[in-house]
């Protein structure tokens, strides 16, 4: 057999093999090639809009409100401590553990809704070095340490994540859902950051 280069593909003189099927009939094997990518093809096809229609968030929060819910449950979901957003929106202020004795690599509760006006102030009560970062660069209590607290009046409605700097792959993270009926006074969010005792 000898072999020759055309059209930057390489073609052999002699017969394409002849394939045998299950139901007795033969066919090239050129034939059954194109057949198998054009099947591969199709299941690939498949499986790339089935990934991508898992990427979208359509802000659903199961109740139809929506509040972002959907990206709440993504971001929380190796999270040991959640199992859905505590409501606080009767509160005009919010404290939150930051490595509560029951798990010291969580914030508790790890994810609540509140109205715009609200302050949220985070509370080191474990021994373990943490700090507290919004994902989207909406606040950040510095460098991680032990014995502080820190606070953000959230005045926008808005779904922030969080996360402690060191602890985030091991599911140290935190969601805040502010709902869109405040007083009307969207002065800005703001942060503080104190020592505690």
């Amino acid at each position: 057999m000898t072999s020759k280069w055309t059209d930057s593909r390489r073609v052999s003189d002699a017969p394409a093999p002849r394939t045998k099927f299950d139901g007795g009939q033969t066919s090239d094997s050129s034939s059954a090639g194109r057949e198998r990518r054009s099947f591969l093809r199709a299941v690939g096809g498949l499986a790339v809009a089935g990934l991508l229609a898992g990427c979208t968030d359509d802000g659903n929060d199961g109740d139809g409100g929506g509040g972002g819910a959907s990206s709440v449950d993504e971001w929380l979901s190796n999270t040991d401590n959640y199992d859905s957003v505590r409501d606080m929106t009767d509160k005009d202020a919010v404290t939150v553990e930051v490595g509560p004795e029951s798990n010291e690599m969580a914030f508790a509760p790890p994810a609540i809704r509140v109205r715009p006006g609200t302050t949220v102030t985070w509370k080191w009560v474990g021994s373990g070095h943490h700090n507290v970062v919004a994902e989207g660069g909406e606040f950040d209590s510095g460098s991680p340490e032990t014995g502080a607290t820190f606070e953000h009046t959230f005045e926008t409605p808005e779904t922030v994540l969080y996360y402690c700097e060191p602890h985030k792959s091991a599911g140290m993270k935190g969601a805040i859902v502010v709902e869109g009926d405040g007083d009307g006074e969207n002065a800005g969010n703001t942060s503080n950051r104190t020592e505690s005792q």
